[in-house]
C-alpha cells in the first residue's frame, strides 16, 4: 500500500516541453481556475500528467462517481481539518516559547486524528466503495491499527481533553487587566459565534485558551506563564507529547491530502458552472463511436459567465467511416470555439474527470493534438508560414496513431492553391494514421465530402446574424461576404452616403 495513490497510476513525468494543446484549447486558464482555492498545492502537475491505460481513466470516474453529496461533504472536511492542522504545525514551528509550540503541535494533532476517526466512522456504515476508496480506508485501517499510532492518538485526545477544562477569568480595570482564576459568569464568545455566524467561520479559535504564536503579544504571554503556574503538569504532558511524537501526518496520508484536492477542486468548480446551468457528464468510451450532446468551450463558458452572457452548446457526431470535420463559415461565427470545445471535451474525458456537455460517447484516443494558428513571430525572424510548418512537423514526427487532432486556421499566409493541397495532405496523413478530427478553415474547396470527411458550417440567420451554432451543412462561403461588409459599413449605398456628405 506504500504505492497507493487516490488518482491511479499516471505518466511519471510532466512533458517538457508542454504540449501546445494547453494554451491552444486554454486549458491553462482553465487549470488554474480549477485551482483556485487549494493552495499551497500546484495542482497543475496532475493536469499535465495523464492517466496511462484505459483502467486509470475508469478508476478516476469511479472515485468521481462515488463522491455523493454526503461522501463529498465528509472528504471536504476532512481535507480542511487536515490543512488546519497542518497551519496549527506551522505555528508550532514559528514560535520561539516552547510552552506555546507544544500546545500548538497539541491542537495539530488533535485535529488531524479526530478528523480521521470521524471520516472512517463514516465509512464504517457506508458499505463497499470504488476501488480507490476501499483503498485508501484499508489503508488507514492498518495505520490506525499500529500502536504507536494509536498511543499518540490516544495522548493526543486526553490532552486536548484536559485543556479544554482549564479556565480563567481576565477583568480589565481602568488601565489594568487582570488574570483571575475562573468565575462562573455570560459566554460572551459563545453568544458572539452564534450572532455572527456567518462571520465567524471557525468559532474554535476564539475559544483558544493558550493564544500565541511567532508573534506572541506580551499580556498572550503572561497569560501563559499565569495558566502554566497554574498547571504546571499540562506543560510538562504537552513537551512530551511534542518530543516523542515529532511528526503527526503520516506520508500517506499527506500524499493523499495533496492528491484528493485535485478531485475536490474539479467538484468545487463543477458544482459552480452546474448551478448556472452548464451541463456535466462522465463520458461513456465505445470503439468507433463519437456523439456529443450539448458540448460547449467550458473557457468560454467561465469568461461569459463572468460577463453576464450564455454560451452556444452543440450537438456533433461522426458516423460509420466519417473521421475529419471540416469546419468553414463566417469570421467570429463560432468555428474556433467549436474546435476548441470538442478538443477540451476529450481532453477531461482522457484525464478521468467529467466533461462540458450533456452527454459524450467516444472513442479511447491514445492522445490528443492541436495546431493553432499564431500571430508571426518577429523576434524569431522566419515568416508564418515557415512557423506553421515548424511547428505541425512536431506532430508529424511523433506519429501518434488514433489520437485526436484540432487545426485551427493553418497555412492562412499562403495562396489559396497551395493551402488547400498542402491541409489535404495533412488529413489524408491523420487519416491513415486512425486518427479523427477537426480542421477549421476558410478554404471551401477542403469541405467536399467523402466517406472520411464531413463538411460543417458555422450558420449565420438572413447571412448576417451569427447563430454560434455548427451544424452538418455544404460549404457556401459567398455568402458570408455580405455580413462582413455590412457590419464594416462598408455596402455601396453606404460608401456613397459617406462621399456625398464628406
Amino acid at each position: 500500500m506504500g504505492d497507493f495513490s487516490i488518482l491511479g497510476r499516471m505518466a511519471e513525468d510532466i512533458p517538457d516541453p508542454l504540449p501546445e494543446f494547453f494554451s491552444d484549447l486554454n486549458l491553462d486558464q482553465l487549470i488554474d481556475e480549477i485551482g483556485n482555492g487549494f493552495e499551497p498545492y500546484d495542482l497543475r502537475e496532475y493536469y499535465y500528467r495523464m492517466p496511462n491505460k484505459k483502467e486509470d481513466i475508469l478508476y478516476r470516474q469511479e472515485v468521481l462517481r462515488e463522491l455523493d453529496p454526503e461522501m463529498e461533504e465528509k472528504v471536504t472536511a476532512f481535507y480542511r481539518a487536515v490543512k488546519k492542522a497542518q497551519t496549527y504545525e506551522q505555528y508550532a514551528g514559528d514560535t520561539e516559547d516552547r510552552e506555546s509550540s507544544a500546545h500548538w503541535h497539541v491542537l495539530a494533532a488533535y485535529t488531524y486524528y479526530a478528523a480521521l476517526d470521524e471520516l472512517m466512522a463514516f465509512w464504517d456504515t457506508r458499505g463497499q466503495m470504488a476501488a480507490g476508496w476501499d483503498d485508501f480506508y484499508h489503508m488507514c485501517t492498518n495505520l490506525t491499527k499500529q500502536g504507536e499510532y494509536k498511543e499518540n492518538h490516544d495522548l493526543a485526545l486526553a490532552l486536548y481533553h484536559t485543556l479544554s477544562e482549564i479556565r480563567y477569568t481576565m477583568r480589565v480595570e481602568e488601565d489594568h487587566i487582570l488574570i483571575l482564576s475562573h468565575i462562573e459568569e455570560e459566554d460572551y464568545v459563545g453568544d458572539l459565534c452564534r450572532r455572527f455566524s456567518h462571520i465567524i467561520e471557525e468559532p474554535d479559535q476564539l475559544y483558544n485558551i493558550l493564544p500565541g504564536s511567532q508573534h506572541s503579544t506580551d499580556l498572550e504571554k503572561r497569560i501563559l506563564r499565569y495558566i502554566k503556574k497554574k498547571q504546571p503538569k499540562i506543560f510538562q504532558e504537552m513537551a512530551v507529547f511534542q518530543e516523542r511524537c515529532p511528526d503527526i501526518f503520516p506520508e500517506s496520508i499527506l500524499t493523499f491530502h495533496r492528491e484528493v484536492s485535485f478531485y475536490l477542486s474539479f467538484l468545487k468548480f463543477q458544482h459552480q458552472m452546474e448551478r448556472h446551468e452548464y451541463a456535466f457528464s462522465y463520458p461513456r468510451f465505445a470503439d468507433n463511436e463519437f456523439r456529443v450532446e450539448g458540448g460547449y468551450d467550458l473557457a468560454l463558458a467561465l469568461k461569459n459567465l463572468q460577463e453576464g452572457k450564455r454560451t452556444v452548446c452543440n450537438d456533433y457526431y461522426y458516423k460509420e467511416k466519417e473521421r475529419f470535420f471540416v469546419v468553414t463559415g463566417p469570421n467570429q461565427g463560432g468555428k474556433t470555439t467549436f474546435g476548441r470545445a470538442a478538443g477540451q471535451l476529450v481532453y477531461f474525458a482522457l484525464m478521468g474527470l467529467p466533461v462540458p456537455a450533456v452527454q459524450a460517447v467516444i472513442p479511447l484516443f491514445n492522445g490528443l493534438m492541436t495546431h493553432f494558428s499564431v500571430e508571426e513571430s518577429t523576434e524569431s525572424g522566419r515568416g508564418k508560414l515557415k512557423e506553421e510548418l515548424e511547428r505541425l512537423a512536431g506532430m508529424l514526427e511523433g506519429r501518434k496513431k488514433h489520437s485526436f487532432v484540432v487545426i485551427n486556421e493553418l497555412f492562412t499566409s499562403a495562396a489559396t492553391y497551395d493551402a488547400f493541397h498542402m491541409g489535404r495532405e495533412i488529413m489524408r496523413y491523420f487519416l491513415d494514421d486512425d486518427c479523427y478530427g477537426i480542421y477549421v478553415t476558410h478554404i471551401d474547396k477542403l469541405a467536399e465530402e467523402n466517406e472520411y470527411v464531413v463538411s460543417m458550417t458555422a450558420s449565420i440567420e438572413g447571412q448576417k446574424v451569427r447563430t454560434y451554432k455548427v451544424e452538418r451543412n455544404k460549404a457556401e462561403g459567398k455568402g458570408y461576404v455580405e455580413s462582413i461588409v455590412e457590419k464594416y459599413g462598408l455596402t455601396y449605398d453606404e460608401i456613397v452616403r459617406r462621399l456625398t456628405h464628406a
